[in-house]
């Protein structure tokens, strides 16, 4: 393989990488955080964790999202006509691009919104639930 070859190789695969599309990044994020208990395409796991994708409870807490992926959650829920009670813990490490980017994901994606929250709102929404 010769020097302009590699020089190509290396560019295309850090273009790749570097998806800045939120859905994407909000997928990745989906994936390394959520989906252990979630599941792969969010539709939870039986009695023990409850659904995220076509969720009444998601979309009747839009506003609250943010909070819950950054500060967790613990009690009884009801999802889609189903009890819960259980914990989940929260994700503090996250930037507010990756929450914005997971919220992203989790409303456009797995609950077919048309207009996501912007990071201002996200923003706003981790500043209120901070105090």
């Amino acid at each position: 393989m010769g020097f302009r070859q590699v020089i190509f190789l290396a560019i295309a695969l850090i273009v790749a990488s570097c998806d800045y599309k939120p859905k994407n990044q909000g997928r990745a994020l989906y994936n390394a955080n959520c989906q252990s208990c979630h599941m792969e395409q969010g539709q939870g796991l039986g009695q023990l964790y409850p659904p995220i994708r076509s969720s009444d409870y998601v979309l009747e807490h839009k506003t609250e999202l943010a909070c819950l992926i950054r500060f967790g959650i613990a009690g009884k829920l009801d999802v889609n006509g189903v009890q819960y009670d259980g914990e989940m813990n929260g994700y503090p490490r996250l930037t507010e691009t990756e929450v914005s980017n997971l919220v992203h994901y989790i409303l456009v994606e797995l609950n077919a919104q048309e207009n996501p929250y912007t990071i201002k709102e996200i923003r706003e929404q981790l500043e209120e639930c901070a105090q």
